[in-house]
């Protein structure tokens, strides 16, 4: 496309919506910083405004105007990005590791004795969930319906449906942390000083948890698939806590866990040349992998003489990803922790005969099996609080019963999990 386009390249995103990728390094910074020509304001979509996209258009829930920091510019996106930050802010960095660590310990104490896993299905997509539902305080039903309706949204399924079920869900949570506050990111928000309102509220948490549990486990999946083509790894010696580091940074450059979003929309036409122009509103999709891959190629000389981590996997500009430190931590852990709790890790298969699910937004296997020497679980701990353990009740009831000693505290929710990601 760029050779008969240009790094500017007209897309149709599905059938009848249409727009632009960006596929330049430079180009994609330049306007995510150029606030005065381009905003990702979503009112500003013209073929939306004027009423030509269809009601079912599967991009809709993710493209369509609503009130959080991801599409709205000014004063509007500073007041919501504030809220954001402090309330992810207070969670810690010690908090956010320890959590991390204890669901990604109690994940692999379900598969460690069996030698083998789908480690995309039963660890990198539930691991995130878990992690993110505790420190937001949902419990298990409100979690496991929003982590579906989403992972549905970003691979195009069933959008209008999936939405509302998002929506309703997180309104659950708000209602409940209204009745009940907790010391949780919910609580936060509802309670900043910025008075967000519980739609304003509910719309914050739909951008920060969304971003967090489908991107965050396409990173850790492509930071595992890095990791295991290291031949030093092979032979048995995990890399450093340093090293791993540099892995995840390489995987940002090479293999970002968004492939091409967010969104701009010009203000005023935009020429690019050539007789071309870019009409304003009409969507121009950040092409965050392919302004890497360029960028890599034109500049290999220089990058192979130092680190560098000025990729654009989190975006560029006022609107770059505010949880960026949180989702990199995340990633380090579960791949230091899978590592030191199973030696031999191996894919099973070749990599050219790992299937992959493709949508405009993301790529990633439909499985990642593994193979490893069975090791034995570590001695069961319960899961603090109860969000998150197994529930007797109605899925339609908050009520839950107390946690049990036995193997493993997660063993019904992660069963039913992998269920849920395999969809069977």
């Amino acid at each position: 496309m760029r050779a008969e386009h240009g790094p500017v390249i007209p897309v149709e995103l599905e059938p009848g919506v249409n727009g632009w990728l960006v596929t330049d390094y430079t180009t994609l910074i330049s306007w995510s910083r150029d606030t005065t020509t381009f905003g990702h304001d979503a009112r500003l979509w013209k073929d939306f405004r004027e009423g030509r996209i269809d009601a079912d258009a599967a991009v809709l829930p993710m493209m369509a105007p609503r009130a959080n920091a991801l599409f709205v510019d000014g004063a509007e996106h500073q007041r919501y990005r504030r809220a954001i930050t402090d309330s992810l802010g207070a969670v810690g960095s010690d908090r956010l590791t320890e959590v991390t660590e204890r669901y990604a310990n109690g994940l692999i104490d379900e598969f460690c004795e069996r030698g083998q896993a789908d480690v995309l299905n039963e660890y990198a997509r539930m691991l995130p969930l878990l992690v993110i539902n505790e420190l937001f305080g949902f419990d298990r039903d409100q979690g496991v319906r929003f982590v579906e309706a989403m992972r549905n949204l970003w691979l195009g399924v069933d959008a209008e449906k999936s939405n509302a079920e998002a929506e309703r869900a997180l309104s659950e949570v708000v209602t409940a942390k209204h009745r009940e506050p907790g010391d949780d990111v919910t609580t936060r928000l509802i309670q900043h000083r910025a008075a967000l309102s519980d739609e304003e509220v509910i719309m914050q948490l739909l951008l920060v948890v969304a971003a967090a549990n489908e991107p965050t486990a396409n990173l850790i999946n492509a930071g595992v698939r890095e990791v295991l083509a290291d031949p030093n790894v092979a032979e048995g010696r995990a890399p450093s806590p340093t090293a791993l580091a540099d892995i995840v940074d390489r995987v940002l450059w090479q293999d970002p866990p968004i492939t091409n979003y967010p969104v701009l929309y010009p203000r005023v036409d935009v020429p690019l040349g050539g007789g071309r122009t870019i009409e304003a509103g009409s969507p121009i999709l950040l092409g965050f992998a392919a302004s890497n891959r360029f960028f890599l190629e034109e500049n290999a000389e220089q990058l192979a003489e130092s680190r560098n981590r000025a990729h654009v996997a989190w975006g560029a500009g006022p609107h770059r990803c505010p949880a960026r430190e949180e989702a990199t931590t995340m990633t380090i852990v579960a791949l230091r922790t899978l590592l030191e709790r199973l030696p031999g890790l191996r894919v099973a298969v070749p990599p050219q005969d790992l299937r992959w699910h493709l949508s405009a937004l993301s790529w990633i296997p439909v499985t990642l099996p593994v193979q490893f020497s069975p090791q034995s679980p570590l001695t069961p701990t319960p899961v603090e609080g109860t969000p998150w353990t197994a529930s007797d009740s109605h899925p339609e009831t908050s009520a839950h019963r107390a946690p049990t000693s036995g193997k493993s505290p997660l063993s019904s929710l992660s069963n039913f999990l992998v269920r849920l990601m395999r969809g069977s």
